[in-house]
């Protein structure tokens, strides 16, 4: 038993020996060898990504990131996302940019486009919960959306393609204030009825007989203002007039036309685009309910 003790003690002194020796040896480095995560590595370019670049790079300056990079694409670390499934990018943005760029372009020319869409579009696969709701998109500083869900996108869909607008149209909508500001007179309209944390309780009837277009325009006049383009433009006009101020009743209707008159003078007067159809031309929202019709229909 001494003998066997004394064998495996001489083992592990010449074992530890040998790692001592070698930690202790200095091998030669190669300078021009590669190292991962430092630039060493060459990326494959995809079909995908050679058509992100032709049609989004080339026209517009836009890159659209999908291939998953923790720092872009979790927006808060205690969230669970998942990237996005690549087959999926090239259908969701050529959607994209027939219902969001395309519109815009129309009505406030390529310039605009060019000058104010977000310089970085990021993909993620499943959505965000907050508050008790599916968050779909963010925008950050006017120049990043991140944009949540792609994995559940159906073209064929006109209510997924109007959830998915909507939460574009939204995020747009902040970056265009946040390059200029609306009219101040906004938020006097409904001072002392927002809810920060509060709109959550609160129907859709109930928010548009105090003249919001939706709960979660109560929760601060930013969200407000971008509520009542983003929703008029998805939605349309008809189902504003015939679904929201019927709601509204005749105190909340009043309070929603005055926020509207200010969002068509704002888009007029900042962006030179015209809300709804003037003397024989098409409005920004027509374009959008245009372009939502021909893609459901394209895919079908």
């Amino acid at each position: 038993m001494k003998t066997l003790r004394h064998i495996q003690f001489c083992l592990f002194a010449l074992l530890a020996g040998a790692a001592f020796t070698a930690c202790n040896e200095e091998d030669p480095i190669d300078p021009n060898a590669d190292i991962p995560g430092l630039g060493g590595e060459e990326t494959v370019q995809t079909e995908t990504d050679r058509w992100l670049y032709e049609n989004y790079v080339v026209p517009f300056n836009i890159d659209v990131e999908y291939k998953w990079d923790a720092t872009d694409m979790m927006p808060s670390i205690d969230k669970q996302l998942v990237p996005v499934d690549e087959e999926l990018v090239i259908p969701f943005m050529q959607v994209m940019y027939d219902v969001w760029f395309s519109p815009y372009e129309q009505t406030a020319g390529l310039d605009f486009v060019k000058e104010i869409t977000p310089k970085k579009v990021v993909l993620v696969g499943s959505p965000e919960y907050e508050f008790g709701a599916i968050k779909l998109g963010q925008a950050e500083g006017g120049r990043k959306i991140l944009l949540l869900n792609v994995n559940g996108f159906d073209p064929s869909d006109a209510a997924n393609v109007k959830e998915f607008l909507h939460t574009i149209e939204h995020e747009f909508a902040h970056i265009l204030h946040q390059t200029v500001l609306f009219d101040k007179n906004y938020e006097k309209i409904s001072a002392g009825n927002y809810l920060p944390s509060g709109w959550t309780s609160v129907s859709d009837s109930e928010a548009r007989q105090l003249g919001f277009i939706t709960p979660y325009a109560m929760s601060g006049k930013d969200e407000d203002f971008v509520e009542m383009i983003s929703m008029i433009m998805v939605y349309g006009r008809e189902w504003y007039e015939e679904t929201v101020l019927t709601e509204a009743g005749t105190t909340g209707a009043a309070l929603l036309q005055q926020k509207e008159q200010i969002v068509i003078d704002y888009l007029k007067n900042t962006w030179g685009i015209e809300f709804y159809d003037t003397a024989g031309e098409k409005g920004l929202v027509t374009c959008v309910q245009e372009a939502i019709a021909q893609v459901v229909a394209d895919n079908q």
